[in-house]
């Protein structure tokens, strides 16, 4: 079987995207970090610098060239964090490290001057350093600066510190955006699997559910209920025609005889009893037949339009209330559990004969003196309808199978009806949404219509 390639796969494309986007982001804030920062460093470093300058210029001010020289060789042979100069009027160093450019005169401002080498031997490459020129009340130059390496560092390692975070988030995102595919395409691939064994006749196969309850999850679980039910009708599909030629055979087969017999008797009575009988055996096949074609107009949701709200206990209670006396010439007993409303949106018409069948099967199946009861209760899912009774029941193998079409519990050849009821009764469920399922009474068996669980 081919496979996705993982590179190409919805989910890895869209990690991308927001990859990107987020890239994009963090690079933009980046910038306008570093700037800030930069902004702010280089503001402090001149801050410093001219404070520096302030309080050495007070100096000058107060005790001359002689302290004002005096504290430069102080501070200098101390190792302080500056670096000074301080020049005459005509440019020679009076005192400190710091000169001017060759090209450079005195004056005031800011300028990039190389550090003195002190006399020792001379570097490849002098230090700059960023100096404020301040000039004196006698014509001399006082220069303070400090290393733009300095300030070069900082920034450098904040700069570095972000390709890091830049880079690691690249990394994550693209292991994250592999795993998130490897994991989507997984699930994919199991739903391609099983519509493959699905196209090869394996109706048996279902998407596995994953534990995460996500939108995959929910899809997958929507396309199960959608195999059950196509399975089920390819089910039905492929047994109608061996069903109606298995249980019309025996009627018409009948039917044939009949009139044969009719031809040969002589008896105008015997003539009319056997036409009854034929007519008989003919309504039973056009009754066959015409819930037949109910089930297959039910089950192609060709009742939908006629949908409305309606109560099912109100509708139960009418409909019990109308077998009430057939129940009672039986000498069987019917009663109502339909306290609580059961709000539904339906066809009215199709819902009366569900339950009509429920009851009416409860009544063909049991003996006299049983307890036939209709019940309803609200439950968490939505609603419940059930019709219960205290008879024989039905074995463990035949309850799931009531069901199906043509099915008759015990010896098919003198079970009453057709084999159609609760057929009916199933499809009338499935168009509102609702499950059938039967369960024994301890004793006798229960019929329970309820609201289908939610496909979220």
């Amino acid at each position: 079987m081919s496979r996705i390639p993982l590179l190409s796969t919805a989910s890895f494309r869209l990690a991308a995207l927001y990859l990107a986007l987020f890239t994009a982001s963090a690079l933009a804030l980046g910038a306008f970090v570093y700037f800030s920062v930069r902004r702010e460093i280089l503001t402090d470093f001149d801050e410093r610098i001219a404070e520096e300058s302030d309080a050495l210029k007070t100096a000058f001010v107060d005790g001359g060239r002689d302290r004002l020289a005096a504290i430069i060789d102080a501070r200098g042979s101390s190792g302080a964090g500056f670096a000074y100069g301080f020049l005459a009027a005509d440019g020679k160093s009076i005192a400190g490290d710091l000169r001017l450019p060759p090209s450079g005169a005195a004056g005031s401002g800011w300028i990039e001057a190389p550090e003195n080498d002190g006399g020792e031997p001379p570097e490849s490459k002098a230090e700059v350093v960023r100096s404020l020129i301040t000039p004196l009340a006698d014509g001399s130059s006082l220069l303070v600066g400090d290393e733009r390496r300095r300030s070069d560092t900082i920034l450098t390692g904040v700069l570095a510190a972000f390709a890091w975070a830049v880079a690691a988030t690249l990394a994550m995102g693209t292991i994250g955006g592999l795993w998130l595919s490897a994991q989507f395409l997984g699930r994919i691939d199991s739903m391609r699997q099983t519509a493959r064994r699905l196209m090869d006749g394996d109706w048996s196969r279902r998407i596995p559910l994953s534990r995460t309850d996500d939108d995959l999850t929910a899809l997958a679980r929507t396309f199960n209920r959608l195999f059950d039910r196509i399975e089920k009708l390819l089910q039905a599909n492929r047994q109608v025609s061996a069903d109606i030629a298995h249980d019309l055979r025996k009627p018409l087969a009948g039917v044939l005889r009949r009139l044969e017999a009719v031809r040969d008797e002589p008896s105008c009575g015997a003539v009319r009893g056997s036409i009854d009988a034929v007519i008989g055996e003919v309504e039973s096949v056009v009754e066959t037949f015409n819930a037949l074609l109910r089930i297959g107009q039910v089950e192609a949701g060709a009742r939908r339009a006629a949908f409305r709200p309606l109560d099912l206990a109100q509708l139960a209670r009418e409909v019990a209330e109308t077998f009430a006396p057939a129940a009672e010439d039986e000498s069987k007993t019917l009663v109502q559990r339909l306290d609580a409303p059961l709000p539904i949106s339906g066809d009215k018409e199709l819902l009366v004969q569900m339950i009509a069948n429920l009851i009416d099967n409860a009544l063909r199946h049991t003996p006299s003196g049983v307890r036939i009861e209709v019940g309803g209760e609200r439950t968490p899912a939505g609603i419940a309808l059930s019709v219960s009774d205290n008879g024989p029941g039905v074995t463990a193998r035949e309850m799931s199978a009531i069901f199906q079409r043509f099915h008759r519990a015990g010896d098919p050849a003198r079970a009453p009806g057709s084999g159609l009821g609760l057929a009916l009764v199933a499809a009338i469920a499935d168009l509102h949404g609702l499950d059938c399922c039967a369960s024994d009474n301890h004793p006798g068996l229960r019929v329970t219509i309820a609201t289908a669980d939610s496909e979220e």
